[in-house]
């Protein structure tokens, strides 16, 4: 091979692209999600139907069924906040699921549910207490760790119930501290690249039209508005520059509680519930 004939052979070769090999492990019948906050059992997926929690190994195979005990009367379950093994108990060979659950006038209650159905916590009369609400679970999430390593819940009545009144609960395990990002089941530190970025929305709860006023963070672009269901299926969204307002249409969708999300390409800026009344 003569000199001039290798040199272009090996430049050919080196830009040539790569063609690695992208493997589909399969399909599922439902909408999975992701659990990244299971230290000992290792990231799983999730679907939830009205009797209960399916988790998966990450090729698909069944992992853990949860079945939900029989909810208070006029109460119906909304949705899991966090999976986790050793903050409700220290006994990190079980997972507990932190589970919202509402009734007819939208009031969010807290139940603690063990991976075999015990109900190891429960309070009928507070929701989670977050930043805005029942909003920014990573931003201000309702656990957390105090100075010494102790682990707190606080849940509040608010906003669906004047006066505004909170509880802090000691727990006995630990609240971990976990790449979470975007789960909206995990828990994770503050994000500072969001600062600077609003999320508001009015009115709330809406019947019909939500004027959505949004600013992104100083030196971002563009942003996306995305708006999920109590089942966690996007329903719509928007695309949003700079910061100002946007209206967003819920008359072809049902009452019901409803999860609007500002984010950045993949960075979750801000969150805020929405309540659909009819």
């Amino acid at each position: 091979m003569s000199r001039t004939f290798a040199t272009a052979f090996l430049l050919l070769t080196l830009g040539a692209p790569s063609h690695a090999q992208i493997t589909a492990i399969g399909t599922a019948d439902e909408q999975l999600l992701i659990i990244r906050s299971l230290t000992n059992a290792g990231r799983k997926l999730y679907s939830k139907d009205a009797s209960g929690l399916q988790l998966y190994n990450l090729d698909l195979s069944p992992f853990l069924t949860i079945d939900f005990p029989a909810a208070p009367e006029g109460s119906t379950y909304f949705g899991p906040v966090y999976f986790l093994e050793s903050t409700f108990d220290t006994d990190p060979s079980s997972i507990e699921v932190m589970m919202l659950m509402q009734d007819a006038e939208f009031n969010l209650w807290t139940r603690v549910i063990r991976d075999d159905g015990t109900v190891v916590f429960e309070d009928l009369q507070y929701g989670i207490s977050a930043q805005g609400g029942h909003e920014d679970l990573n931003g201000g999430p309702p656990l957390f760790n105090g100075d010494d390593g102790t682990a707190y819940m606080i849940l509040s009545n608010y906003p669906y119930a004047v006066p505004t009144v909170s509880k802090l609960y000691q727990l006995p395990g630990t609240v971990p501290c976990l790449d979470c990002s975007n789960s909206g089941l995990g828990i994770e530190p503050v994000d500072l690249g969001a600062a600077g970025s609003k999320l508001e929305l009015m009115p709330n709860p809406a019947s019909d039209m939500v004027t959505i006023h949004y600013a992104l963070p100083q030196g971002t672009r563009s942003g996306t508005l995305l708006v999920y269901d109590a089942s966690g299926r996007q329903v719509q969204a928007i695309t949003v520059s700079g910061s100002g307002t946007t209206q967003l249409s819920m008359t072809s969708h049902a009452a019901g509680s409803y999860r609007c999300s500002l984010m950045a390409g993949q960075r979750l800026l801000k969150t805020r519930s929405l309540i659909v009344t009819r």
